[in-house]
Parts: structure tokens; C-alpha cells; sequence
């Protein structure tokens, strides 16, 4: 059984505590908040036993196997190095890090301390997504040729909220930018992307909407769209010579729509409880057959990724 210390008593962490818990190999045994109080009533509300007032007295537990690390994106990079230090396995949520040297440096010190590192990337290891992987290759629509991302988030933040603070990693591309690369990166087998885009900054200096092209081996076009400020149609479409498939809530999707151009359309339902189950699940494979990253969500992937964001961010400075 792997036992997991989740440091951070942030939003997300429900759902990927559902998937721990939905896993069978796995349990919480601790979680951590910079305050003792906030951590004992996310303890008793979670059902977890152990609960610590700093980030410091969980990654000291002798008793803990994997640190899950969803705090503000600023700190991914040092929450994870001071994780690794204390010998554990770590799972970093997207984004990674913030910049192509700090990554590196991670996945240098996990190597070098023999400990499993990896970004955060539930959508990679969705049913779904194998099933979009699979019609793909197929060529059931042809041969791909234009993609289009969306994703809308309005009024999930107020402007004094960390995500609307470029200096600790909010903002539009870095929320969620991932999502479209990696799924990308993924399901073309590691592509050679090129990136163009522009944004729409609000009165914090971060970009509130986004959108950014992908060249996809100079053959294929990707658009994506995320907006922290109006509501979007939260879909992935994929079109092909012979017809298109439609993926919603491509991030957490549980089910898919192909159409033909000859007029048939067939419907695929992979439904779960957790979003998070299958990424966990194959995180638990990869340290039991003794790997140090995963062959899915590898640190080519993660760097690529932070590298492509880097090149925007430094574009609309």
C-alpha cells in the first residue's frame, strides 16, 4: 500500500484524494497547511487521520511514500526539490514548474536520489483519450488536419486571488496550457510543435484569455482557447479529411462523438468516479516496476511544455 502525504489544502485536492481512495493500493495518511488549523478541519472533513501546520513536519513523516503537490505554481519548484531531499516520490501538479532550468534540475535530483517525479496529467491517461489516440490512428477521419481547444473558466477567481498574479504563476496559459500540449504531445507520439498566440491582460497584469496556435510537424494546426473570464463551449474537436470527433471536458472527459462524413455519428461512454484513478494507478505501476519517471508523462514532455509557455509569456512582456 502506498501511503500519501497531500501538501497543499487546495481545491483540487478533493477529487485527487476520490482517486487514491478509488485506486485500492493507496491511502491517505497525511495532509499538510502552512496552518495547523486549516489543516485539522480539511483532516476531519477528508477523513484523514494525520494532519500537520507546515509543509516541513509532513515531508519529515518516515511514514510516507509519495507527496502529492498542488500549491500555488510559484512554490511547485520548491515544495518538490524540498520533497525529493526528503527522499520521497513526488507528483508536482501542472504546471511543472515555471521555467526550463528549474525543471532540469528536478528531474536531476530525482534521478540522482533514485525517487519517481512526475507532472500531474490526468487527461493523458483517460479512457477516453486512448479511444481519440485510437480513432486517430486509425484514420477513420482521414488524416488529420485541424484541432481546436477550448476551455472557459469565468468566475472562478476574484482579481486578489493568486491566479490573477503572473509573479506566482497565474494567469490564463500557465492554469492551463498544459493540458492542450501534453494531450497533444501525447496523442502524436512526442510531435515537433511550434507556438504563436496572443492574450488579453486584465488590470493585474495576467492574461485573463488566451489563445495560442501549434504547428503540429508543419502539418497540422491546433488552436486553444482558455479564458479565466467568459464562459466557452469546454470542448476538444479534432477534423480529418472524412469527418471529426468532439471530446468534452477534454481535461476530465468520460465520453466522445465521432462523425463521418457520410452521415454516421457513433457514441463511446467510459464513465468513473474519479478523473484522477487511471493517472494514479499508473503512477503506482511505474514505482513498483522500479522507474523513476513515466514512460507517458516523461520529462521530455513536461520541458517541452514549460519551454513552449516560456516563449509566450516572454513574447507578450
Amino acid at each position: 500500500m502506498f501511503r500519501y502525504g497531500i501538501l497543499s489544502t487546495a481545491s483540487i485536492i478533493d477529487r485527487f484524494i476520490a482517486g487514491i481512495r478509488e485506486s485500492q493500493d493507496s491511502y491517505v495518511q497525511a495532509i499538510a497547511s502552512r496552518n495547523l488549523e486549516t489543516a485539522k478541519k480539511a483532516a476531519k472533513r477528508l477523513n484523514i487521520e494525520n494532519y500537520y501546520g507546515s509543509y516541513g513536519e509532513l515531508l519529515c513523516a518516515n511514514n510516507i511514500d509519495i507527496v502529492y503537490i498542488p500549491t500555488v505554481n510559484s512554490q511547485h519548484y520548491e515544495n518538490c526539490k524540498k520533497a525529493l531531499k526528503h527522499h520521497k516520490h513526488v507528483i508536482v501538479e501542472k504546471p511543472f514548474a515555471l521555467t526550463v532550468l528549474e525543471a532540469k534540475e528536478l528531474f536531476t535530483l530525482a534521478k540522482k536520489i533514485i525517487v519517481f517525479l512526475m507532472e500531474a496529467q490526468k487527461a493523458l491517461y483517460l479512457p477516453t483519450t486512448s479511444k481519440v489516440k485510437e480513432l486517430i490512428n486509425s484514420e477513420i477521419i482521414g488524416k488529420i488536419k485541424y484541432l481546436e481547444f477550448k476551455a472557459g473558466f469565468p468566475g472562478r477567481f476574484t482579481y486578489d486571488h493568486w491566479m490573477y498574479d503572473l509573479s506566482l504563476g497565474g494567469g490564463a496559459l500557465y492554469g492551463s496550457a498544459t493540458y492542450t500540449i501534453e494531450y497533444l504531445q501525447y496523442l502524436f507520439d512526442h510531435p515537433n510543435l511550434t507556438i504563436d498566440g496572443t492574450c488579453i491582460k486584465c488590470s493585474t497584469g495576467a492574461d485573463e484569455i488566451c489563445n495560442f496556435q501549434l504547428k503540429i510537424n508543419n502539418s497540422i494546426l491546433a488552436s486553444s482557447t482558455i479564458a479565466m473570464n467568459v464562459a466557452l463551449k469546454n470542448e476538444a474537436v479534432f477534423y480529418g479529411e472524412l469527418g471529426y470527433i468532439v471530446v468534452p471536458n477534454y481535461w476530465k472527459s468520460n465520453q466522445l462523438d465521432l462523425y463521418l462524413d457520410d452521415g454516421s455519428h457513433s457514441h463511446y461512454d467510459f464513465p468513473y468516479q474519479s478523473e484522477f484513478v487511471y493517472e494514479i494507478e499508473h503512477i503506482h505501476q511505474c514505482i513498483n516496476n522500479g522507474r523513476l519517471e513515466s514512460p507517458i508523462m516523461n520529462k521530455e514532455k513536461t520541458i517541452e511544455t514549460i519551454k513552449l509557455v516560456e516563449q509566450l509569456y516572454q513574447k507578450w512582456k
